[in-house]
């Protein structure tokens, strides 16, 4: 130290950037020898150099010195010469090195001589420098892109390195933050550059000794002081430069384990030197960093903003913090205040990486293993268990010499794949990694800046988890490239209809987006155009190039990111690498869902040693659903303590009444695998329990809502009502629902994504508000064991099976490692099955507990898991998985004639499907697209159609569009084509002035010429559909498909070929060529019309529902009456048609059917159930379910738990018949006796002993549905007339009397009655498994539905009282038709028929179970079930 008197040198060290100690002897007392030495070389060396830089600009080559262009804008794209290349690359790169030197010399000269004097000139000058600097780099970038296309343009990997540079331009960070960045990474890694530190000082030290000794010899010789010539001034850029540049390549190599600093002098130089702290250090290394262009400023106070105040509170149900804000709490507070969705523990930035571990500290960790982090693990953990044993709940089990021996080994090979892997993101570095042979040989070659160098060190410190994985991948793949597998195709081919019928049932939930994505890719197809996509018009994929590898130094790469799952061995490395990583990160990088179902498995089973892959689904809740296949992203349990109903006040209370009522319902959102044949059934037994839980099911690949509730009074999961007065008066205010917004809140909250579409999203909350939320994860999990078909505890892991089997577990440390090839050891499937472990299983609603040893049952409620009856329901659900191993089927709503119904469907609705085809002929431009950016949609609101109905029904095209799949053409509105050859050929003869006149009367009358009037053409329909009175073909659609509905849920044996037989004859006897001269059959009809008095031409429809007439319909309908009756009276001309189709070549095959032989049919009784109702039922029926329901109330316990196994497996098929058919649905209604009057059981009757049939119990003894225990006007069925009685007396009369008994047709189980939307909640009944379901139509079981059929035919048969008179009766469904003769009957058969089969259109008479045209003595010998 210099005595206090002299002055210290203020020249600051260059080697830590300490101040000088030494006594200030020249330059006028501001430095000492040494330092007054390398002052003056600095500033002499700059000088030189900026003179260099002056003279450069002198020897710019040609193309630079001609070209007007700026420097900056050059692209060099014009220039093909490889030479003239060559002299712009030479020439940027010595004007770059040499402005780097200059700026870096300034920087030195007068941060650590003059750091206290402020000289904004010389900064100013600075500033310019590294403008052109900069300047400079871009265009050496441009340089090297140009010259590597003229070089390289013909190697296969040259198009995607592009495309990996220009991304890497894209998204570079700017200079500033990079100097943030470097300083930052120096601050993480001080420790490892003490090395470099301690040799730059003695480095300094030793050239201060060398200046001493110099300086004092000259004295001697000499006697001059400090006079030295420039030119032999010691310059120490070029060392600091050297010294910068080797710190970034140690970094490099230290990052990649190539070069292991020495510890022990690490250590020693920490003891040694305590002064030497990591912000001394810093402050130091962000001094020297040579990328600093601008000043350092003053940070400006930020503003504080307007709204900071404390907001008022809000009346909404939510009154919670911040902080204390959960699930839809939180939800509803972003949908009001704007608030971010992310959690305050959420972390979505990359995970630190940072502490970048030597090989030996990894080795440690592997070794000793770490602690576990359970911060983010909220539910119960099971320790003792086969997947977390004892003693492996605090640290992760360490893993063997071997094993570590081998992941050390891969990891380093990983680390330089990595490496090679971020240079081909440096176009300047590029060149030079091509042609190095090794990483040392690229480190060392002298071209590579230390600019360059810096911008690798900071990718190679922090690389992204992507870049992990596909350095991982590269690791194992092979050398053949893999192979493409594109997306798969749909599984539907979507059509006009389909299009329109989704958006009309889930538009207000998937938006408007993909209506019209659709509709365009539809008219393309149409058009033979091809389809594109929105994402694809948005966002244009770019041309994939040819896959090949390529060499960098020295390592051999694909062209692209491996798209195949990554192997366990791949997994393990990166959850090694990257080891401060989330699984929730993780899981973002799988390309599949089998991939990230395995990574799931082997996380839960501790395959990977790593601390904070715990949270994802350590506790048991979490764990249970994730071993089934259910990844739950948001979830709130919390419905029961959050709803509440607080009134106060009243009329004996002094305040007025007021009330405060909130309901919310739990819910539950997951991922489950797309495609998946356990997916398909879970979501099919959701979808079946209305009563308990809904579900919303959303497609990942497509956007489209799969499945919804119908109703939208059911999509709210919390509302609320405040007021004065009273609650009931006052409406429910929605605060969520399920909908778009939902579904965008959501996806902002959540905390973890998936990186494939390959999902369904799976929405399910409680219909019932307020409860447990247990309840609704009891039902889920139980649904998801019936899914996978677990019929006791041990096959909860057969799924697993396959996985299991190639791990095992060491004794001693309970380390989980794969098996070796060839290796004889115990296999985790050997631990599950041993037989003893022992299963326990909670109820944590009725809080009980149960064991079960080994592959033991336990003694459990049989809903529990997979039975018998669940198997035998399967059989109906799912009959594709009888005949089929196909496992990659998709889930779809049950769909039927009803559902169509419900959704718009129907034969008028494909027909205006159909024209929709047709207008993209006549239309090039399809609807205007909807910019999802507008407040408004008025093309989505429009009137405008998607067709014109003139245009499209052209003669040319008609029949080619609008020819349905079986290839005829859709025409309900047609005539036959019997009547219409026939009434073409009375057209052509003369018509007599008797028959005129029954024309006129019966409205077929043309005005002026007297001939029949003839149909419609379709043509002719179509151009008046708008102005056809909708109502009608609304219910005539409906007609049609409740006919389809009937068939389908009649579930007598062979019942369903009987009536397409049915079908058959009387579509072949209406639609048959009419050559025949013979016409009675036609005059015969019309006389009928004109007798009931009903005509042909009615121009109004009828508003009435329960009016036959008037409609437009009436001559179909009389014909399709004549057509039934004719089949029964062949002898008759009136019914020649019917003959002449029985001899016909389509007709022979009927001539032998038992519909002509009515003695053979009725020497059969049907093997169906009887008809009767509950309430005519003896109480000794009903004896033995009373018994189960008196067992359960003993118990107390509830009655599906004692619901006999037997009855279940007998009915719960029937129902699930019933419910494809569309007879029954799940209704929105709790599934619970208090609500639901019935209860479907099994029972026999005597003529049945051995067949087990479905029967509803409506005893309703909790008086759930409210209806009276008597009905005004009821007549019972002993009260009906009885037949036999009135024939007898008919054929006394009338000798030659014939009758017929004509039965409506009706299922087993239900009549052809609509039944009421207000009467399907009194009649809801409760299967064996607690569903809730309803009828659509009226069941047979209902209290007196007797009374109802025979209310209904007396109805219609009152209206033709007047003609009909006594010679019809009826009870219940079965109809008595008397006639004096065949003719007669003929007559009042077809009347009786008519009026039965008219509107609305789904009702007709079973001719199979009806007996015509026969007489007294056949009546009197039937089987008394006939007449009934």
């Amino acid at each position: 130290m210099p005595p206090p008197s002299e002055p210290i040198c203020q020249a600051l060290n260059l080697s830590d950037g300490k101040r000088c100690t030494n006594a200030a002897i020249v330059w006028d007392g501001l430095f000492c020898r040494f330092h007054g030495k390398q002052c003056h070389g600095l500033y002499a060396g700059y000088k030189k150099r900026n003179a260099q830089l002056d003279s450069l600009a002198e020897q710019a080559p040609p193309y630079l010195k001609s070209n007007e262009k700026p420097l900056a804008n050059e692209t060099f794209e014009h220039v093909d010469d490889e030479a003239v290349l060559g002299q712009i690359h030479s020439h940027l790169l010595s004007e770059y090195v040499l402005l780097g030197k200059v700026i870096d010399a300034r920087k030195l000269h007068h941060k650590h001589f003059f750091p206290l004097k402020l000289d904004y000139g010389h900064q100013a000058y600075l500033d310019t420098l590294s403008n052109r600097r900069h300047i400079v780099l871009r265009a050496l970038e441009k340089a090297v892109k140009r010259i590597a296309e003229v070089l390289y343009a013909k190697e296969r990997w040259f198009t995607w390195i592009g495309e990996v540079q220009h991304n890497e331009e894209v998204t570079r960070e700017k200079e500033a933050k990079k100097v943030k960045l470097e300083a930052a990474m120096f601050k993480r890694h001080w420790k490892k550059m003490q090395t470099r530190l301690r040799a730059q000082r003695e480095k300094e030290e030793k050239q201060r000794q060398e200046a001493f000794l110099e300086s004092v010899y000259q004295e001697r010789i000499n006697a001059v002081t400090e006079s030295e010539q420039d030119d032999e001034m010691w310059d120490p850029i070029e060392d600091f430069l050297e010294d910068e540049r080797c710190k970034y390549v140690d970094l490099i190599k230290h990052f990649l384990w190539m070069e292991i600093l020495n510890e022990e002098e690490e250590n020693q130089e920490a003891e040694q030197s305590t002064s030497a702290t990591a912000t001394d250090l810093v402050a130091g290394v962000k001094d020297l960093g040579v990328s600093k262009s601008a000043p350092t400023k003053k940070p400006k106070r930020k503003p504080k903003p307007k709204d900071a105040k404390t907001p008022e509170s809000r009346s909404t149900p939510i009154r919670q913090s911040q902080s204390e804000r959960t699930g839809q709490g939180r939800i509803l507070a972003m949908m009001g205040n704007k608030e971010s969705g992310r959690r305050a523990d959420d972390n979505n930035a990359e995970p630190d990486k940072s502490n970048i571990e030597t090989e030996e500290e990894m080795r440690k960790r592997l070794k000793e293993g770490v602690e576990k982090n359970y911060s983010e693990v909220y539910g119960p953990i099971l320790v003792g268990s086969l997947e977390t044993p004892h003693g492996t709940h605090d640290k992760t089990p360490p893993m063997e010499d071997d094993e570590i021996e081998g992941l050390m080994q891969d990891i380093k090979e990983i680390k330089l794949l990595l490496f090679c892997r971020l240079l081909l993101a440096h176009a300047t570095l590029l060149p030079a990694a091509l042609q190095a042979n090794s990483v040392d040989e690229f480190l060392n070659d002298a071209k590579i800046t230390e600019a360059d160098l810096r911008d690798l060190c900071l990718k190679v410190e922090q690389p992204s988890l992507q870049d992990i994985r596909d350095a991982c991948a590269d690791l194992l793949r092979e050398d053949e490239p893999e192979t493409e597998k594109g997306k798969e195709e749909e599984n539907e081919n979507l059509s006009f209809e389909d299009i329109i019928l989704q958006d009309r049932r889930f538009g207000r939930l998937q938006g408007p987006a993909w209506y019209y994505e659709n509709m365009v890719a539809q008219r393309s197809k149409v058009l033979g155009e091809p389809v594109i996509s929105l994402k694809e018009l948005l966002m244009p994929a770019s041309k994939q190039p040819e896959k090949t590898k390529v060499q960098i130094c020295g390592k051999s790469i694909w062209n692209y990111s491996s798209e195949s799952s990554m192997s366990r061995e791949g997994w393990l490395q990166f959850s090694v690498l990257a080891k401060g990583c989330d699984l929730r990160k993780a899981v973002q990088l799988c390309r599949n869902w089998n991939e990230f179902s395995q990574l799931n498995f082997l996380a839960s089973w501790q395959y990977f040693p790593a601390s904070n892959w715990l949270s994802w689904g350590a506790d048991r809740v979490t764990k249970q659903l994730h071993d089934l296949g259910f990844f739950p992203f948001f979830t709130d349990l919390s419905a029961e303590s959050f709803s509440h109903h607080l009134q106060a006040g009243g009329s004996r209370s002094q305040q007025r009444r007021r009330h405060d009522f909130v309901e919310a319902r739990n819910i539950m959102v997951a991922h489950m695998k797309r495609d998946d044949s356990v997916t398909r059934r879970f979501l099919q037994y959701c979808s079946m329990r209305t009563g308990e839980v809904l579900l919303a099911v959303r497609d990942g690949r497509t956007g489209k809502i799969v499945t919804a509730p119908r109703k939208e009074e059911a999509l709210w999961t919390l509302r609320s009502k405040r007021g004065i007065g009273r609650a009931a008066k006052n409406e429910w205010d929605i605060e969520l629902e399920i909908g778009q917004d939902y579904f965008d809140f959501v996806e902002e909250y959540r905390n973890w994504h998936l990186g494939f579409d390959d999902y369904y999203e799976v929405w399910i909350w409680h219909f019932v508000p307020g409860q447990a939320g247990s309840l609704l994860y009891n039902t889920i999990v139980e649904e998801l064991r019936k899914a996978w078909r677990i019929v006791k505890p041990i096959d909860m892991y057969n799924h697993q099976e396959h996985y299991l089997r190639t791990l095992t577990r060491n004794e001693k440390t309970q380390r989980v490692r794969l098996i070796k090839p060839g290796e004889q050891v115990r296999s985790l499937w050997d631990d599950v099955q041993h037989p003893g472990n022992i299963f326990v299983l909670t109820d944590a609603t009725n809080k009980t507990m149960k064991t079960v040893q080994g592959d033991g049952t336990p003694d459990m409620a049989p809903h529990t898991f997979y039975n018998e009856s669940d198997a035998a329901e399967d059989a109906i659900l799912f009959p594709d998985e009888l005949i089929s191993l196909n496992r990659n089927v998709p889930f779809k709503e049950v769909s039927n004639a009803i559902t169509q119904l419900e959704d718009g469907s129907g034969t008028i609705s494909r027909y205006l499907a159909k024209l929709a085809v047709e207008s993209s002929y006549y239309s090039q431009k399809p609807r205007r697209a909807h910019d999802e950016y507008s407040d408004t949609d008025e093309s989505y609101n429009s009137d405008d159609s998607l067709y014109d109905l003139d245009e499209a029904s052209s003669d040319e095209n008609f029949e080619k569009v609008f020819k349905d799949e079986n290839g005829e053409v859709t025409k309900h509105w047609r005539l036959p084509r019997l009547w219409e050859d026939q009434t073409t050929k009375i057209n052509e003869g003369h018509i007599d002035a008797k028959k005129k006149k029954i024309l006129s009367n019966v409205g077929l009358s043309e005005i002026l010429t007297g001939k029949i009037k003839r149909g419609p053409t379709d043509r002719e329909f179509a151009k008046n559909l708008k102005n056809v009175d909708r109502l009608m073909l609304m219910e005539k659609d409906r007609g049609d498909a409740l006919l389809e509905a009937f068939h389908a849920g009649d579930l007598e044996p062979g019942a369903l070929g009987k009536y397409e037989e049915t079908c058959a004859i009387v579509n072949g006897i209406s639609n048959q060529q009419g050559t025949d001269s013979n016409h009675a059959w036609l005059w015969f009809t019309l006389e009928v019309l004109e007798w009931l008095e009903v005509r042909t031409d009615y121009a109004d429809y009828t508003q009435v529902a329960t009016a036959p007439w008037p409609h437009s319909f009436i001559t179909q309908d009389i014909l399709k009456a004549w057509a039934y009756m004719a089949i029964f009276f062949l002898d008759l001309e009136q019914c020649q048609p019917a003959t002449d189709f029985f001899k016909s070549e389509e007709g022979k095959k009927y001539q032998q059917s038992p519909l002509h032989d009515p003695r053979q049919r009725a020497s059969t009784l049907p093997d169906i159930r009887t008809k009767t109702s509950f309430k005519y039922r003896p109480k000794s029926f009903w004896k033995e379910w009373d018994d189960i329901l008196n067992k359960a109330k003993t118990t107390k316990s509830y009655y599906a738990d004692v619901f006999p196994m037997q009855w279940s497996v007998a009915i719960r098929p029937i129902l699930a018949k019933l419910y494809l058919a569309g007879i029954i649905a799940p209704t929105l209604i709790q599934n619970s006796p208090e609500v639901c009057s019935g209860f479907a059981v099994a029972n026999t009757e005597p003529h049945r002993r051995d067949k087990m049939d479905l029967f509803i119990d409506y005893a309703d003894r909790l008086e759930a549905s409210g209806y009276p225990a008597t009905w005004p006007g009821l007549v019972r069925p002993d009260e009906f007339p009885v037949f036999l009685p009135l024939a007898r007396a008919f054929a006394a009369k009338h000798p030659t009397a014939r009758f017929a008994v004509l039965r409506l047709w009706s299922a087993p189980h239900f009549y052809p009655a609509m039944l009421g939307d207000g009467n399907r909640m009194g009649f809801a009944f409760l299967d064996s498994a607690a569903r809730s379901w309803q009828w659509n139509f009226i069941a047979k079981d209902m209290p007196v539905s007797e009374w109802s059929m025979y209310n209904l035919l007396k109805q219609r048969l009152e209206l033709l009282k007047k003609q009909l008179g006594d010679r019809v009766a009826h009870r219940s469904d079965v109809i008595l038709v008397m006639g004096v003769d065949q003719l007669d009957l003929l007559r009042y058969a077809t009347a009786v028929t008519f009026a039965i089969q008219t509107k609305p259109w789904f009702r007709e008479f079973d001719l199979w179970k009806s007996f015509v045209n026969v007489d007294l003595g056949f009546l009197e010998g039937l089987d008394p079930y006939w007449l009934d």
